[in-house]
């Protein structure tokens, strides 16, 4: 057994949403952390002392939360077995890109040295997961595929320009109705794009972006569109 394996699922998920709000170049602090976890300020506060003290996580004196190498080794472990078990589901058991990062947060705990060889292997090495992100270890560089793709965040791109959607953002992968609502609107890897218009904010109605997707029009919100990492 590997020596990640004997982490706490719960310290497990803390590295891997550490790891991407870090990569996605979101400033990670302990009240990020309480509400993506929906969980205290003290319960956060004491489980990044316990990181702190394992070596996992260094703060500044501003409280800014960064990955020392071990967190980020023990990080890029769990989501490897992450995003190759999503992988599988996808490939070889035939569920939907946005059914499966609830099951594979499930299994991603228990997978062992052995068995995800045997998926890497059995799925011809894939680079990304379903939602377009990167594999560690199957890939150059997981902590900087965003900059090495010369990826930004389609709320970014300018009315008339083209993009090709490149990854939706992990750090809220795991909320099901968005990825669900991305679904229904097409917005999947690899999907070209054309930005039609920015209807400017109304009333009781915020700023949203106009899209050409597969030939026909969908409208989203600015809030979702920053979302989505795009290549120009």
């Amino acid at each position: 057994m590997k020596a990640e394996d004997s982490l706490s699922a719960t310290v497990e998920e803390y590295l891997e949403t550490i790891y991407n709000m870090s990569a996605e170049d979101e400033v990670v602090i302990g009240a990020r952390l309480a509400e993506k976890f929906r969980v205290s300020a003290p319960t956060v506060t004491e489980m990044l002392k316990r990181l702190v003290r394992d070596g996992y996580i260094a703060m500044d004196n501003k409280r800014v939360v960064t990955l020392t190498e071990a967190g980020y080794q023990a990080a890029e472990a769990v989501l490897r077995r992450h995003r190759l078990t999503e992988r599988f589901l996808v490939d070889m058991l035939g569920m939907q890109w946005h059914q499966v990062h609830e099951e594979a947060c499930r299994l991603e705990h228990f997978i062992s040295g052995t068995v995800e060889a045997r998926v890497v292997s059995s799925l011809h090495h894939p680079t990304t997961c379903p939602h377009g992100n990167p594999i560690p270890g199957l890939v150059p560089s997981a902590r900087t595929y965003l900059k090495d793709q010369g990826a930004v965040r389609l709320a970014s791109i300018e009315m008339g320009r083209q993009a090709t959607i490149l990854c939706i953002s992990e750090v809220v992968e795991d909320e099901e109705a968005l990825i669900l609502y991305l679904h229904e609107k097409g917005l999947t890897p690899e999907t070209r794009v054309t930005i039609l218009a920015y209807n400017a904010p109304g009333e009781a109605q915020e700023e949203s972006f106009r899209l050409q997707v597969d030939g026909r029009e969908v409208c989203i919100s600015k809030a979702v569109a920053a979302k989505i990492w795009v290549t120009r």
